[in-house]
């Protein structure tokens, strides 16, 4: 039995009249709501996700497609990847290089929607890492990172796409150094970048750094940005906060006396902070800084934190 594509996409009629395509944006709460009520529907009729899959990868590439029934498949291939059958079979259900033909065709929600899916393919995933990677989605998806606005929702699930492409690839990881992947790294941790993005940045940041994928230089480079990150809004959430501790001590590790005095600054500055109104949610965060602090210590870059 074939997914009833005509069902999913009675939505459209109300969502979007396809007069104005480059107005097209992503799924309010109402419209989610009613396409995931007609998926739920479609999909206790189909047993096999590995058949939705396909039929939803025929739907992005059809002649006729349109900007709606791109954005319908690929919510319908979300879904379908929560089986972890699906996303071991991309490859094979030709779920590579439609995905990354999106990125050029429907830039704006589909092409956003489309790095989701990648990264949701490729996490954890070496298989389809390498794919992505002989598809050339390594060139491709910095480029799109990189002339994607700063600060914006595209960028940010860009290169949330990148980051899952290379991660535990070590040939991968320092293809991304020399291509450029410091530089973007830095613009990605600016303050003006979107949480989520920096967040993401900071992740893979620890993970190049611990991991021995790019000189010196560049973690020096990489530590001058953090002294500004460390200001964070107390609004923030507290994953965010560790994971930038922790991306800070592993940098501080490292770079040894070519610490810039400005991040032991910003990290006493940061416990002094959390001291003031201590909490459950900040223990990790200050056990981390102490860290921090040690390492900074050792190399004779600041005084050990009382």
């Amino acid at each position: 039995m074939s997914i009833n594509w005509p069902g999913l996409l009675a939505w459209s009629t109300k969502y979007h009249d396809g007069t104005a395509p480059s107005q097209f944006k992503q799924l309010s709460a109402e419209d989610r709501k009613y396409l995931e009520g007609a998926m739920e529907q479609a999909f206790s009729m189909i047993e096999d996700n590995n058949k939705i899959f396909e039929e939803a990868m025929k739907m992005i590439t059809a002649p006729d497609r349109s900007e709606v029934s791109i954005f319908t498949a690929l919510e319908v291939i979300d879904r379908a990847c929560d089986d972890p059958d699906v996303a071991r079979n991309a490859k094979k259900l030709n779920g590579v290089q439609p995905l990354l033909d999106l990125l050029a065709s429907h830039p704006g929600a589909v092409s956003s929607r489309a790095c989701e899916i990648i990264a949701l393919l490729c996490s954890n995933n070496p298989t389809i890492q390498e794919a992505y990677c002989n598809c050339e989605a390594l060139d491709l998806l910095m480029r799109f990172t990189r002339e994607s606005p700063a600060g914006s929702e595209e960028r940010s699930k860009a290169f949330r796409a990148l980051s899952s492409l290379i991660r535990g690839l070590e040939a991968q990881e320092v293809a991304f150094v020399a291509k450029g992947g410091v530089d973007l790294l830095v613009e990605l941790l600016a303050p003006t970048e979107a949480v989520q993005a920096r967040e993401k940045a900071a992740s893979l940041t620890r993970s190049l750094v611990q991991d021995d994928r790019m000189g010196a230089d560049d973690v020096v480079r990489l530590a001058a940005t953090f002294p500004a990150l460390l200001n964070i809004p107390e609004e923030v959430g507290i994953q965010y906060r560790e994971l930038l501790a922790s991306c800070v001590c592993q940098v501080a590790k490292v770079a040894s006396m070519r610490c810039p005095p400005e991040l032991a600054a910003a990290v006493r500055g940061r416990i002094a902070r959390i001291r003031e109104s201590p909490s459950d949610d900040t223990a990790q965060e200050l056990a981390t800084l102490h860290e921090c602090a040690t390492a900074l210590a050792s190399c004779g870059t600041m005084p050990p934190a009382a």
